[in-house]
């Protein structure tokens, strides 16, 4: 038995000389229980076989060396395959430890293609699971939760590498700190007790013999003493020392994006009615007010909504080309004459026009319309290769004009054939259209894939050319972007973060969300806004609660229709939170987000059915809530507290003294301070806020 301890964790892991599995040991109030320390398929290149081994089977023979604070299990041919072995090493210090894996494989007739970090399997009586879905949420009373969650990683919905289990004092943050952001598989299941995360690295080469390779970066078991939030400042902190995909940062925020789009502190989006080349083919998610009213309503209203407002707005248009919505892309070009007429208005106000493109895919029966440059002879030199080397294809509703349903392809990010195509649209429609910026749909959003083609210029099978394949595609666009132009992406996956001015985190709507994201990458990406429209646009409390709690996560709000202007439920409310927003635009760009405060209050909760298909739990909407920032440089510290009822409310926000650091500031009569504990108690309006600015001793 070899221990692994610190000061607050032990870990025990067992060794017969064949096999090796962690035996048991604790962070805090978090159990281990046991396990492998990997997992890994491999695969006999000649009749296609794949075979699981794991630490936990007999291998030919297992050697451990140690010397100071590091222990390494070397296994040597598993399976009694020859000319494999895997080496595991850690390194521990008083906190945790940290875990480094490399693949030997001299072996031609065997390739591996995913070896797994080692994680941890955790039990507890009674503990939470943050998982970094989107924001960032947290599975309450996980053990009990029957949770089950499998998403690929750069990309989707699973946009960072850490998780943490803690019960109601301290546990233990596990983290993949991967500072290149490699494709990665990660599969989260918590049930009867326990929860398991497994990440599996795709291997570099796969699909060929004798590849040997080292997982990129490292996984890190750390004890914590507290919660999401203490786990999110350690993962924050290994972001901002080792991650590739950060942009440089001044005293306000990011230097290469404009003013004026940092000071945006609303988003509308809609789509043109189609014309007849277009048939019944549209963006069926966005639900176009045009379809409501008349033909006219999207420009019209966004005039009367800026003048009710009286701020810029920014304005996501969609259907603005002449090609039938996901069909024949990435031919977007030329543009609808209406657009562009209407664009010209619009922007004679402060009203900024943002143009969507699908970056990411090629539809692959585009030849049916006579595009000289199309999928079969092109855009298939370019598109992902899965291990069997079929497409990775995307299907959707719209269809052809042969009746082909849509079928989008993934197309490679490494690709060079992309990249000229993207380049050139982008080039092509800044230089012709009235237009502020670009969307460029998907980047974001799509699962990174491992891809096997191998003539695309990167290792077969896994690595980071994902991200960093869609990096270099940004960098050349962005070497002749427009001075006062914004580039923005579907999703917020961090490894584009410096690729973009913003990212569009319409999907930030689940139950149980916590704001992780914001707070490591405020400042260095502008957050666009949450969806309440599709299956929640008649769902008037759910749109005061999303307005209220983006601004408490430092999102630029909005992303709605213009046709809120006609609301009078709701722009009373959305009045006052956009021009709270834009007088704090200088406090969520170069502030830090402080731990939430807890608020207790006279009103209940409401409920509201989930606004995403893939989820099923209610939407719990506290009815006040509140959230705190402190700019940078310590001068001054701003807590929020917003009713979104419709009656007043009385209420009372807990939060850490020391953390707040209060005792630097001037503090309001209503503080009142018990040991390290702060409380603030009072009423508040109906649909209204407080605000506490609190301004440094002097």
């Amino acid at each position: 038995m070899y221990k692994i301890k610190g000061k607050n964790y032990s870990v025990n892991i067992g060794c017969d000389g064949h096999s090796v599995t962690v035996e048991g040991g604790s962070f805090g109030e978090i159990t281990l229980k046991k396990a492998p320390l990997f997992t890994a398929r491999i695969k006999n290149v000649d009749n296609g076989e794949s075979v699981e081994i794991t630490s936990a089977e007999p291998c030919r023979d297992v050697r451990v060396t140690e010397y100071g604070h590091v222990k390494t299990f070397s296994f040597i041919d598993p399976r009694d395959i020859p000319q494999l072995s895997v080496s595991v090493r850690a390194v521990y210090d008083e906190l945790g430890i940290s875990w480094s894996v490399d693949v030997f494989n001299d072996n031609s007739k065997w390739s591996v293609m995913e070896v797994t970090y080692p994680t941890p399997v955790v039990a507890s009586d009674k503990f939470d699971l943050f998982v970094p879905d989107m924001c960032g949420f947290v599975v309450e009373e996980a053990g009990k939760s029957d949770y089950a969650y499998s998403r690929r990683y750069p990309g989707g919905f699973l946009v960072m590498q850490y998780f943490a289990a803690y019960g109601e004092r301290d546990g233990v943050y596990i983290g993949i700190e991967d500072g290149r952001g490699a494709v990665k598989r990660f599969d989260i299941s918590a049930n009867e007790g326990k929860a398991e995360i497994k990440a599996s690295f795709y291997g570099i080469g796969a699909s060929k013999g004798a590849n040997s390779f080292s997982l990129s970066g490292q996984s890190r078991w750390q004890y914590i003493k507290g919660d999401w939030y203490d786990a999110t400042k350690l993962y924050s902190k290994f972001v901002k020392a080792h991650a590739d995909w950060l942009p440089e940062i001044e005293a306000d925020g990011r230097a290469d994006t404009p003013k004026r789009f940092k000071e945006i502190p609303f988003w509308i989006c809609d789509y043109i009615p189609n014309i007849p080349s277009q048939g019944d083919n549209k963006p069926m998610g966005l639900s176009a007010g045009s379809d409501i009213f008349d033909e006219g309503y999207w420009i019209e209203a966004v005039l009367k909504l800026q003048e009710e407002l009286d701020v810029p707005i920014a304005y996501h248009v969609y259907n603005w080309h002449k090609i039938p919505f996901n069909i024949e892309y990435p031919h977007f070009l030329p543009a609808k004459d209406e657009f562009i007429e209407g664009a010209k208005k619009l922007r004679e106000k402060p009203i900024y026009i943002l143009p969507y493109i699908n970056a990411g895919s090629w539809e692959i029966h585009d030849d049916e319309m006579g595009h000289p440059v199309n999928f079969e002879n092109t855009g298939s030199r370019g598109a992902v290769k899965n291990e069997d080397g079929g497409f990775v294809i995307e299907t959707y509703p719209q269809k052809t004009v042969n009746g082909e349903i849509s079928h989008l392809a993934n197309m490679c990010p490494s690709s060079k054939e992309w990249h000229t195509e993207i380049n050139g649209l982008v080039r092509e429609m800044e230089k012709t259209l009235p237009i502020d910026g670009i969307y460029f749909d998907q980047i974001g959003a799509i699962q990174a894939s491992p891809c096997f083609d191998p003539d695309h210029g990167h290792t077969v099978g896994g690595g980071d050319q994902w991200a960093g394949g869609y990096q270099r595609m940004m960098a050349r666009i962005n070497a002749e972007k427009p001075r006062d132009s914004f580039y923005f992406t579907e999703n917020n996956a961090e490894n584009f973060t410096k690729s973009y001015d913003g990212f569009l985190t319409w999907m930030w709507l689940r139950n149980d969300q916590v704001p992780a994201f914001p707070m490591i990458y405020a400042g260095y990406i502008e957050m666009v806004g949450r969806c309440t429209i599709g299956k929640k646009k008649e769902d008037t409390e759910f749109f005061k609660f999303s307005v209220a709690e983006s601004l408490l996560y430092g999102q630029q709000l909005g992303w709605c229709k213009a046709d809120v202007v006609y609301n009078e439920k709701r722009l009373p409310f959305l009045k006052k939170m956009v021009r709270l927003r834009y007088k704090y635009t200088e406090l969520f760009h170069c502030s830090e987000l402080m731990r939430p405060p807890r608020v207790t209050g006279s009103i209940p909760p409401k409920f509201t059915p989930p606004a995403l298909n893939r989820q099923t739990k209610d939407i719990k909407m506290e009815q006040i809530l509140s959230g705190a920032w402190r700019y940078k440089n310590g001068e001054k510290l701003v807590i929020f507290c917003i009713n979104i009822s419709e009656e007043n409310g009385k209420f009372t926000l807990t939060l850490p003294a020391d953390e707040y650091g209060l005792e630097n500031y001037e503090l309001p009569t209503d503080f009142h301070i018990t040991g390290n504990t702060c409380t603030i108690s009072g009423n508040i309006p109906a649909e209204d806020f407080l605000v506490w600015e609190l301004k440094i001793k002097k």
